[in-house]
């Protein structure tokens, strides 16, 4: 994938524009690319950092790829109560240029979703799973449209703290895969092969005793400190893979077990993906999960597809910070 470096404007995308140009299967290959380069040492380190402030904290994610040579900043500004705001800056680094100015949100339902279905495939998920959905969020909504581009999804169990924002997302679903809304999130898992949990909670929603024996659980929301959805006894024996196995050890469901020493985690989704870790044999009833907190360079990969697709449709708002050479 190649991003166009014949001009030094800055383009603005909004989050129209982002859903305009993105496709699940583009996205998915886009985001398991940006794994195996990870894999192959083809990226630029990530690197993370959160800001307190008085109701929330802002929450910054930078890191990027060699090829193309971008790099990503993302700051998201969340407060205890009310959505989250934010964007990502994509610079290239060798044209000390800013390429793009991206609304954050979309990128991030993407690439979070996107990530999901990568590592359900790595991980074993077969056709004709029933998949458990705790949360009924962007990401929640992203995880129904996109799993079913790459698995035999039979049926979704959804749940969320408001029964009727999950049933408004069952009713939005335009897939033909039936939608089940839980009124409990034991409800929803103890009929799911695959379990998918997009929730900001900070208290944990599922026990081992709501899994089925051999479950594969992806945590996909604990992403900065305190938040977390998984027991410690789903954590506990379990086989962990993480998107960053250092991270999860300080801010995702790693971080809450008695050891969160980096080697509590079997490997990285890259290293799964490039066959430079596997996992251990007879796993076909052994619980694996896989903690995810969001990673910098995914960030960059989606939205270095996003610039060059709203760059060929020309979409965005193209602006400069100086004006060009010659006005």
């Amino acid at each position: 994938m190649t991003v166009s470096a014949s001009s030094r404007e800055t383009r603005l995308l909004s989050g129209p524009d982002i859903r305009a140009v993105l496709t699940w299967l583009d996205t998915i290959q886009s985001v398991r690319d940006s794994f195996r380069a990870a894999a192959a040492g083809r990226i630029l380190g990530p690197a993370a950092a959160q800001v307190p402030t008085p109701d929330g904290s802002l929450h910054l994610k930078a890191g990027g790829l060699l090829d193309p040579s971008l790099l990503s900043v993302k700051a998201n500004l969340r407060p205890d109560a009310g959505r989250a705001l934010g964007v990502i800056l994509l610079f290239d680094p060798d044209g000390v240029t800013l390429r793009a100015v991206l609304e954050s949100a979309e990128v991030t339902a993407y690439r979070t979703a996107a990530t999901a279905v990568v590592a359900a495939g790595a991980l074993g998920a077969q056709d004709n799973c029933s998949v458990a959905v705790l949360g009924t969020g962007k990401v929640a909504g992203a995880v129904i449209e996109a799993l079913p581009y790459e698995i035999n999804v039979s049926a979704f169990h959804l749940w969320g703290r408001n029964r009727e924002h999950a049933a408004q997302l069952a009713h939005a679903n335009g897939s033909s895969v039936p939608v089940h809304v839980h009124d409990t999130p034991g409800g929803a898992t103890a009929h799911a092969d695959v379990v998918v949990t997009c929730t900001p909670s900070r208290s944990p929603l599922i026990e081992t005793t709501d899994l089925r024996d051999g479950a594969l659980v992806l945590a996909m929301g604990a992403d900065s400190p305190g938040k977390r959805e998984l027991a410690d006894d789903v954590l506990a024996g379990a086989i962990i893979v993480a998107d960053d196995p250092v991270a999860v050890t300080r801010v995702g469901e790693t971080a809450f077990l008695p050891n969160t020493a980096a080697d509590a985690v079997l490997g990285d989704l890259g290293s799964l993906l490039a066959g430079a870790v596997t996992l251990p044999g007879g796993t076909a009833r052994a619980r694996v999960v896989f903690d995810s907190v969001g990673i910098a360079f995914v960030d960059t990969a989606v939205a270095a597809l996003v610039l060059r697709k709203a760059e060929a449709n020309g979409l965005g708002t193209p602006f400069h910070f100086t004006p060009p050479v010659g006005h």
